[in-house]
C-alpha cells in the first residue's frame, strides 16, 4: 500500500513524519509503501512566521486521507497528527 503525501509552508518550515521516519520537509511530496498489517502514526511540525499558511495533503491510503490548511498562531509554531 502506498502513503501519498504533499505538503506546503510560505515564509516557514514544515516537517511531516510516518512512524517516527521523517518523510517531507518544506514542501516535498512523497510516495513511500507501507505495511498494511499495522497502524501507522503521522505527525508534523510547522515553524514561521506568524500569520503564515501552512497545507499538509494526504490522498492515500484511502483510511488515511486527510486535508489540513492552517495559519501559524502569534507564537509562530504548530503540530498535529494522527493514528490510521
Amino acid at each position: 500500500m502506498q502513503f501519498i503525501i504533499s505538503t506546503s509552508i510560505r515564509n516557514g518550515s514544515l516537517f511531516l513524519y510516518l512512524d517516527n521516519m521523517l518523510v517531507s520537509s518544506n514542501g516535498e511530496p512523497a510516495t513511500i509503501n507501507i505495511e498494511t498489517d499495522r497502524d501507522h502514526i503521522v505527525h508534523w511540525y510547522v515553524e514561521g512566521e506568524p500569520g503564515s499558511a501552512y497545507a499538509v495533503t494526504i490522498s492515500a491510503p484511502k483510511n488515511a486521507e486527510f486535508q489540513l490548511t492552517k495559519n501559524l498562531g502569534s507564537g509562530g509554531k504548530d503540530f498535529g497528527g494522527f493514528t490510521f
